[in-house]
């Protein structure tokens, strides 16, 4: 064999050495292998001691030993000598632009329990604001104000030189001054609106300054909407904390809460092409029984062509079936026990909910539907029971979220019907200025089994964990976890214990917080779990959460966040 010929098959031959060496293209060896205590979230795998991953997905799942093989020179390879990973956590229903434009833009009340804090928090904001044009805010507790709600004098006091419109924390009901119901054009003329409340001086029927439910738009359809660039800035704010609690996927349900949702849109859209997004976004659009609902529902199919699909994807058509306990909006079954003989009003009649809801499955939208009152969760599962009776599809993963009083054999029923139960742990205890303020005085007997949850799993249903951000600040799933599985406050006192027979446990509160988020938006194929050929979106914690006392998971810290393999966000 001469020189010109052995060259070539020398070359070869080094080239093969150098890719087997390397991890480069067609290489089997991983960009990353972790070592240690790892949670997959899967049924028939829940812990596994290595994973290797390869271009954002995972490659193995498996031991130690087997991994081996997937180590080239440059793996990178992290030993997790304590702690634990475990997949990224699913956030199921939370207004993200919400609470970011709040942060950045609005006054948070959340810290102030009295209306001396209110007025003392607004005043402070008016003070080191000069210019104001309006002031926009959130976060008022109705436990902490009148029977009646807050009223437009003490709002007047800060200012009636500018429109002052605070929403509560529960996002069901406004306070506002005078100016801004000048504005409106609001007065004691103006009729009562069907489906809300406005809240009246008993002699001469002027508003006193809080508004209900569908009345809160007789002042907020009046406010200007924020712009695109400011709605992008409140998202990024927003993707900034979600990535420190582990965060990598959300379900928003409100694109058009009290707008079109045009700007909202435009903004998920360009970060989206941008590729600033880094969530992997799902989306609704709020659809109401009195907005020619039919011809909306056909505006959200075509918008739901537009989105950039990327991360960003609009899927979903959100309904509300009722208001919220603390507003005495929630149906229920029985008489309030404060009221005799009010039960309120669902805010659908049930023939126009089947209507819409078979109307949205033919159109391809999921179905989320907002259920407070007991009467609200059989008026939301009468109407998904009747699409599936009519249609014969079965696994359609419709979802019910809240579900604060659920009658048993209802629960049943959605087990049977394949309901998503998204569910809010964060509220499943005795929180100061709800529970005894306002939850028992309404609800009497019924607020000692509120939030059902073990109930829901026992039945069959897939249950997802939901924060509904900013309605709970902060919204760590990780704290979401803990109350779900201990029924108490964060800090573990047991005069907080509500419905000890709904505690389940930390493992299925991993889970609801994962892949059942996952499944909830037919999205377990690629996120919600680690498992070969799925994305690499995962966490590292400095505890392992499956050893620790239960009311000690809040202490945990999330050290590392990584989405497609790639490290987004690492604790100080």
């Amino acid at each position: 064999m001469n020189k010109k010929t052995l060259l070539p098959i020398i070359l070869l031959i080094f080239s093969f050495i150098i890719i087997g060496c390397g991890n480069g293209a067609g290489s089997k060896y991983a960009d990353t292998v972790i070592t240690g205590t790892i949670y997959t979230s899967e049924a028939d795998n829940k812990m596994v001691s290595a994973v290797a991953i390869k271009d954002g997905v995972y490659q193995y799942v498996g031991d130690e030993e087997g991994v081996k093989e997937f180590i080239g020179d440059n793996t990178e390879v992290i030993n997790l000598e304590s702690g634990m990973a475990m997949p990224s956590f699913f956030e199921a229903h939370a207004h993200a632009e919400l609470g970011g434009i709040g942060k950045l833009y609005q006054v948070e009340l959340y810290d102030g329990k009295s209306m001396k804090d209110y007025e003392t928090i607004v005043s402070n904001f008016v003070a080191e604001h000069e210019g104001l044009k309006i002031l926009r805010g959130s976060g008022w507790g109705n436990g902490y104000t009148p029977k009646n709600g807050p009223t437009k004098d003490v709002l007047d006091r800060i200012s009636t030189e500018i429109p002052i419109v605070l929403t509560s924390q529960d996002y069901h009901s406004i306070w506002v001054n005078s100016k801004a119901m000048e504005i409106a054009g609001v007065d004691a003329n103006t009729p009562d609106v069907e489906g809300g409340v406005i809240e009246r001086d008993p002699v001469t029927k002027e508003p006193t300054g809080t508004f209900r439910e569908k009345a809160q738009d007789l002042i907020l359809t009046k406010l200007p909407d924020y712009s695109v660039e400011e709605y992008k800035n409140g998202i990024l704010a927003y993707q900034d904390e979600a990535l420190s609690y582990g965060v990598t996927s959300i379900f928003n349900p409100l694109l058009n809460m009290n707008t079109d949702g045009k700007n909202l849109f435009s903004a998920l859209n360009e970060l989206d092409k941008s590729g600033d997004l880094k969530l992997t976004y799902f989306s609704g659009f709020q659809v109401l029984a009195e907005n020619d609902p039919i011809s909306n529902l056909n505006v959200i199919a075509d918008l739901k062509k537009q989105a950039n699909g990327n991360k960003f994807k609009l899927t979903t058509v959100k309904l509300f079936a009722d208001g919220v306990v603390e507003g005495k909006t929630a149906y229920m079954l029985e008489d309030y026990t404060s009221d005799p003989g009010f039960r309120s009003v669902g805010l659908w009649e049930q023939d126009a909910m089947n209507e819409i809801c078979l109307k949205a499955e033919e159109l391809g939208l999921q179905i989320h539907i907002h259920s407070i009152g007991d009467a609200a969760a059989r008026l939301s599962i009468n109407a998904l029971e009747h699409v599936q009776k009519t249609t014969g599809a079965t696994n359609k993963r419709h979802a019910i979220t809240h579900l604060q009083v659920v009658n048993k054999d209802d629960i049943k029923r959605m087990g049977e019907l394949n309901i998503v139960a998204v569910a809010n742990p964060y509220w499943f205890f005795k929180e100061d200025g709800y529970y005894y303020e306002l939850e028992l005085p309404y609800l009497g007997e019924r607020a000692e089994h509120e939030y059902p949850m073990k109930d829901l799993f026992d039945a069959g249903c897939v249950v997802s964990l939901a924060s509904d951000y900013p309605v709970t600040v902060p919204p760590r799933p990780l704290d979401g976890i803990q109350i779900g599985a201990t029924r108490m406050n964060l800090e573990g006192e047991l005069d907080s214990l509500l419905g000890a027979d709904q505690i389940v446990s930390v493992e299925q509160m991993m889970d609801s917080a994962t892949i059942n988020g996952a499944y909830q938006n037919f999205a377990e194929d690629t996120l919600g779990s680690i498992k070969v050929g799925k994305k690499a979106d995962f966490i590292i914690l400095d505890q392992n959460i499956l050893e620790i006392a239960p009311t000690d998971i809040t202490k945990t810290k999330v050290l590392k966040t990584y989405i497609d393999g790639k490290l987004v966000y690492q604790a100080a």
